[in-house]
This record gives C-alpha cells, structure tokens and sequence, in this order.
C-alpha cells in the first residue's frame, strides 16, 4: 500500500498546480478583509470543481509556489485531477483559512460563510463548473452552517452537491435539501468526535427529507497512525488509495447523468 501511494503521488504530480489568493466578496463589520488562500488542482476536461473545507482548525498554512500536499488524504483528492488513477474530470481546490478556527462556532459566523460563498463565486467565475462541496471532520459543521446560510439567502443553486466525510458530530441538515449528497465514513474511525453511527443518522434522516440523490458509502481500505485518531489513520483514509476518490468520482458522474 506505502509502495501503491509513492506511485501515487508520483503520477499525480503531473497535474496543473497553483496557490491562487480569493478576496472577499463583501465587506462588513463582521467581515474581515484578509483574503483567503486556495490550492487549484487542475484536471482534464472537467466536468465538476470539488471545493474541500479542512477540518481540524481549518489552517493548511499554504504558501505562494506551493503545488502540492504530501499526507495520503490530499493525495487521494488529488487523483480526482489526475486519468491515471481516475477519469480526472474533476478540478478540486483546497481551503486555506487565513486564522486558525478555534472553535466550532467560528465555523458558523458571518465572516466564515462569506469567506466560503467567495471561493465558491470565484471558482464558478473562473471555471465555469458547477461546484461541489466538500466538508471532512470539522469541516462537516463549516459544511451545514453554509448550507443553512444558503437556505436562508434561498442561493442554494450556488453548489450542485455535497460530499460529508467523517463529519463531527453534531453536524446536521434541515429542509429544503434540493441537491445530492454523498455520505463517506471509515468503518474503523477511531475518532470520538466523528461517530459513524451519528453518521448514518444523520444519513438516514436526510434520506427522508429529499428525494435528491442521497447515499452513504464506506471506507475500508487504509491503516491506522500511532497518532491523534482524530488527526491520522483511517479518520483520515490513511493509505486508503483511491477508494474514497472512486465513490466521489460515481457518485457526481451518476449524479450529472441522471440530471441531464
């Protein structure tokens, strides 16, 4: 497997690869100017941008001429962009928020959801493909909040979709859900803020609110860290290959088929 993600990487290397700096969209009290940095993957003829929140405390710490992220989970995103180990149809962009998310709530203020509203306004400019997001951990609760903003603003067809990975408890979706969602969880987390039972509640119960397309898929592929479970490991798909990339990459190409 260690052998399988050096080639990996590798192959993946090859990809269009650039930190590219997004301002905010809209200026207030609440709302602070420091622009945001992202790491554009390119891939070939894409037909879908997947746009990743981070967990953990949100920071990637990217640097301008930073072209890659070495840690499997990065790499198993980026084969999203790479035909040698997927279609890759997909561009994918990674978030690098500008001060670290201390806490949950600082993933639900004003300043979050339009940081995140203008990566995602910059991207549909930039690229012309429909959006999908991506929240993993922590990331879920960024995830649901700007759904909610969405909802509220009634710009939800601002993302064609949404893929939840390993998300923190307590994430959660209200109604209207008018857009796909993939469920993605490792059958051996071991992070105790990332319950997969919470999971599939809470799979289950969007399952009943929307007749969109909504499935749960598991990971059972990778290893384990002798680290923070919530930081490594199979939290983290850890030397999973391209199995959670293969579930991302069905999942939006059925999606887009059965929509056209």
């Amino acid at each position: 497997m260690k052998i399988f993600f050096i080639a990996l990487s590798l192959l993946a290397s090859t990809c269009f690869s650039e930190v590219i700096t997004v301002d905010q969209s809209s200026l207030g009290f609440s709302i602070s100017t420091t622009p945001t940095q992202t790491l554009y993957w390119r891939g070939i003829n894409s037909q879908a941008l997947i746009l990743f929140i981070p967990g953990g405390n949100g920071n990637l710490d990217l640097k301008p001429g930073t072209t890659d992220r070495k840690y499997s989970f990065y790499q198993t995103l980026k084969s999203l962009t790479n035909p040698e180990l997927t279609t890759g149809k997909f561009d994918v962009v990674l978030i690098d928020f500008p001060l670290p998310l201390q806490s949950l709530i600082d993933r639900g203020s004003n300043d979050h959801m339009v940081r995140i509203e203008s990566i995602i306004q910059f991207y549909q400019h930039k690229t012309g493909l429909p959006i999908w997001l991506m929240g993993h951990s922590n990331g879920g609760i960024s995830l649901t909040k700007f759904i909610f903003y969405l909802q509220k603003n009634n710009k939800t067809q601002e993302i064609a979709g949404v893929v939840a990975s390993a998300v923190r408890n307590g994430t959660d979706f209200n109604k209207p859900i008018d857009f796909p969602i993939l469920f993605l969880h490792h059958e051996q987390d071991g992070c105790i803020n990332t319950s997969s039972t919470q999971s599939q509640r809470l799979f289950e119960k969007v399952k009943e609110l929307s007749s969109s397309n909504i499935q749960f898929k598991w990971i059972t592929g990778g290893d384990s860290e002798s680290a923070d479970p919530c930081r490594s490991g199979f939290h983290m798909y850890y030397n999973s290959g391209t199995e959670a990339s293969k579930f991302i990459e069905n999942f939006i190409t059925s999606t887009s088929i059965k929509n056209d």
